[in-house]
């Protein structure tokens, strides 16, 4: 009998903190995929560091710098490249949704053009474009095509890199071009252009 005080105790103890429980939920669990955790040009991941911080500066390496941080929201340039309807690109951030964008811009109409990264589809076309190569300098992509189809009808490698502040591209399809930094103010109310066609992931 002297142990019945505690076990009483004890009881009232263990009903309020069930009481105290009622009602709150279990904080879900963050999911960890590419999106989120942090990735090296290597494909190391550091799921102990911040996703919204960029890891590109002294003390970190080349490893932690990836082109599409390092080289969000420029614009490059070709105005002489006339074997493409598109001469000038600009990169965005990796967490973007869309990350490039191609601008051909004219004073009667201007187009501008975006990609992103897994699968598209526009006007009943697919496609699926998945990042090769994401260094300092250095950005490959495969663009598959699948047209209407299941299958991937063709591949497309695309290569960028910057070399003495120049954007070298080229593909696996034998074209290639070199850009120029662009000081033209893309604003789409300053843009010298009596109309835009703003197709599927347009960057202004």
């Amino acid at each position: 009998m002297k142990h019945l005080p505690v076990l009483l105790w004890a009881f009232v103890l263990f009903g309020c903190s069930e009481k105290g429980l009622e009602g709150l939920e279990p904080t879900p669990a963050l999911p960890i995929g590419p999106q989120i955790v942090v990735t090296d040009v290597y494909g190391r991941q550091y799921p102990d560091l911040d996703p919204s911080v960029i890891y590109c500066g002294p003390g970190w390496g080349a490893k932690m710098c990836h082109f599409l941080h390092k080289y969000d929201g420029t614009i490059w340039a070709d105005p002489d490249n006339y074997y493409s309807d598109y001469s000038d690109v600009k990169f965005s951030n990796f967490w973007d949704p869309f990350f490039i964008s191609f601008f051909e811009v004219d004073s009667v109409a201007s187009h501008c053009n975006g990609w992103k990264l897994d699968e598209m589809t526009y006007n009943g076309v697919k496609w699926t474009i998945e990042i090769v190569k994401d260094q300092e300098d250095v950005l490959w992509f495969d663009y598959n095509y699948y047209g209407t189809n299941t299958e991937i009808e063709y591949t497309t490698l695309y290569k960028y890199e910057v070399i003495d502040g120049l954007l070298n591209f080229s593909s696996s399809d034998g074209r290639s071009f070199t850009f120029h930094p662009s000081e033209r103010d893309y604003s789409e109310d300053l843009i010298d252009t009596d109309e835009i066609v703003e197709q599927q992931g347009c960057l202004f």
